[in-house]
């Protein structure tokens, strides 16, 4: 599943935080990790003047020369600190805009897995979330693994809405707890009645809505049972939990609470009116949670 990974790099120590976490995804299993890096000139000032324009032009192509000769040795380091490793690696310099050239990389490689760190800093050059790392998210014919620490991965959360487009995220998340010798934990949050459904239900509403919503939480429970029995991991730890409240809000607390380091989600997910949506729980999740995420992008027929 994760046979070739790219991992974007702009020559900072953030950045390189995901390289590790490709390299243990990739080893073991015959894979493939690119390493890329985009120069980013910075501006270079032509004079226009007679006489100026052509030193200014081949000022210009020195420095992009420059630049792309620093990069070619940044990442042949790299490749050379980790040459007796596995899985092998390979690098690509490619001029342009950065989250352009990442996109075009991974669908032109035909890439299974981008990881990349949420930020990266390199003299004034910036990918932050919210710039190429979102772009990457949105637009990635791949899986998107962003790392926020440095820290080994060990343990993971799948959160389930019970919709097949939610379920997209459990054959990656169990992948990657098998590479990485994680546990995992399914966890599907059941919202409570409100006051509005439960004034629906009439007289003797309160006990009948409790009764509704202990219902739903069997089925919750049920549900996870049947899932773990239906994909069985030969050696993986597989938890499930069922919590009563809102999907993101019990998600991030139950992460910060149990100390996960990764939570896989897909980009949305949809059970009767019940919506997630990347712009919303999953969102909410990417952009409030301390620890890394893997986000699966489902086939477009899934998404119809």
């Amino acid at each position: 599943m994760f046979s070739k990974i790219l991992v974007p790099l702009d020559g900072s120590l953030l950045a390189e935080r995901a390289l590790e976490p490709a390299l243990a995804l990739g080893r073991k299993y015959g894979g493939q990790v690119t390493l890329l890096r985009v120069p980013v000139p910075e501006p270079v000032f032509i004079p226009s003047m007679d006489g100026y324009a052509a030193y200014g032009a081949s000022l210009a192509e020195q420095v992009r020369d420059g630049e792309r000769k620093d990069a070619d040795d940044y990442l042949s380091a790299i490749k050379k600190a980790h040459e007796e490793g596995d899985p092998p690696l390979r690098t690509q310099v490619v001029a342009g805009d950065v989250a352009e050239v990442i996109l075009d990389t991974a669908a032109a490689d035909k890439i299974d897995l981008i990881v990349m760190s949420t930020h990266g800093y390199s003299g004034i050059t910036r990918w932050v979330l919210g710039s190429v790392t979102e772009k990457a998210l949105a637009h990635a014919p791949c899986p998107v693994l962003v790392i926020r620490s440095s820290q080994p991965i060990r343990k993971i959360m799948i959160p389930l809405d019970g919709s097949e487009l939610a379920e997209s995220a459990l054959a990656p998340g169990l992948e990657a707890a098998t590479r990485l010798g994680c546990s995992v934990t399914l966890l599907r949050a059941v919202d409570e009645l409100n006051r509005f459904e439960r004034a629906q239900l009439g007289l003797g509403g309160q006990d009948l809505a409790n009764r509704l919503q202990d219902g739903m939480m069997t089925e919750a429970e049920y549900y996870l049972c049947k899932l773990i029995e239906s994909k069985p991991q030969a050696g993986l730890d597989i938890q499930r939990v069922a919590l009563l409240g809102s999907a993101a809000h019990r998600v991030l607390e139950y992460a910060e609470k149990n100390e996960f380091d990764l939570i896989v989600m897909a980009t949305h997910g949809r059970t009767g009116l019940a919506r997630w949506v990347y712009g919303s729980v999953t969102e909410k999740v990417l952009h409030s949670a301390h620890c890394s995420m893997l986000v699966i992008r489902p086939a477009k027929h899934k998404l119809n």
